[in-house]
């Protein structure tokens, strides 16, 4: 019987893959962002104002950090009436969230 664990898949990156998922990294690496994204996992979508008021921030760095989630592809959005609602784009944001708490707890 052998007790050979099952080998891991190869990782490796082209270059602009590479890159790709270094902005990856950098965009998680702000604590705002990850907060808003958590926020944003929290409902289905939440206005501009209810992520500022939940997160006691101010609604322009909100605004901010949104717009380097969506250039990314992490967040949609859409305007009704005067406000703009965002919600998750991408699921894979959440897996590598989720994930990475998972490592950080020990599981």
């Amino acid at each position: 019987m052998s007790t050979a664990k099952k080998a891991r898949p190869e990782i490796s990156f082209n270059n602009d893959e590479l890159d790709q998922v270094v902005s990856i990294f950098k965009a998680l690496s702000d604590h705002s962002r990850i907060q808003v994204l958590s926020a944003l996992t929290s409902r289905k979508s939440l206005c501009v104002s209810d992520i500022a008021g939940n997160l006691n921030m101010p609604i322009s760095r909100v605004s901010h950090h949104l717009s380097i989630l969506k250039m990314l592809g992490f967040v949609k959005s859409r305007q009704d009436g005067k406000q703009v609602f965002y919600s998750i784009e991408d699921e894979c944001i959440t897996d590598i969230m989720k994930r990475a708490r998972d490592h950080v707890a020990g599981n």
